[in-house]
């Protein structure tokens, strides 16, 4: 049983796969894990990916198996023989040792009931996105700090009163100012109107006027014959 490859195989894969099967076993799942606070929670660690083995899911992704045909050359039936035995070598040495040692990436182990577990190892590096971040270390302080106090400008505020004299003020200084012909036409309104007062008001006066205006002196003749 060659369980260093296969402990390489698995790192790489794990790397970029959430899921990595050893099939009718159970496979690999890698989760997401947010950052954590460690020793006395004065260190944040940046975000990781766990490992752990699902006995429930023992269908086949094909991945170990591909992976292995590629880095030894060797057909795919060659080693999906290969990855067969492999697991039922692991099975028989988890059942006499309750744990093997996947050199670089943990170690399964199996318990009373026959469930497989998975532990990986510390050092090993799986998060992509984690890259380069390294764990924060928080500095505490020795004294408690003080806090400032800030200074704020009064407000301004405006009494009833204040803001009646302010707009009556305003009202005095208002100015109404309209287009040169509105105020043109306005005043013709005006005067038209005006007028037609004037005529209406003394039109018993003006009723002479209006029939010099009207009439020849042989039809005014007329109308006097004919009103008398």
């Amino acid at each position: 049983m060659d369980i260093q490859l296969i402990s390489e195989l698995l790192i790489e894969l794990i790397m970029d796969n959430d899921r990595v099967s050893l099939p009718g076993m159970g496979s690999f799942i890698a989760e997401p894990a947010p950052s954590v606070f460690s020793d006395k929670a004065t260190i944040i660690h940046p975000p990781v990916r766990r490992v752990f083995f699902r006995s429930k899911e023992t269908w086949n992704d094909g991945l170990l198996e591909s992976k292995y045909a590629q880095k030894v050359g060797v057909r795919e039936e060659k080693a999906r023989s290969f990855i067969e035995q492999f697991i039922k070598a692991l099975n028989t040495e988890l059942e006499l040792k309750k744990k093997v040692d996947f050199p670089g990436f943990g170690y399964m182990r199996i318990n009373e009931r026959g469930t497989y577990s998975f532990i990986i190892d510390k050092e090993l590096f799986i998060s992509k996105d984690s890259f380069g971040l390294e764990p924060i270390k928080l500095k505490i302080l020795e004294k408690p700090g003080n806090i400032e106090n800030l200074k704020t400008r009064k407000l301004r505020t405006f009494s009833e009163e204040r803001v009646i004299k302010s707009l009556s003020s305003k009202k005095r200084g208002f100015k109404l100012q309209l287009p040169k012909s509105t105020v043109k036409w306005a005043l013709i309104i005006v005067g038209v109107a005006l007028i037609s007062l004037l005529l209406i008001v003394f039109s018993d006066q003006l009723k002479p006027l209006w029939e010099i205006l009207l009439y020849s002196k042989e039809e005014r003749e007329i109308l006097k014959s004919i009103t008398k």
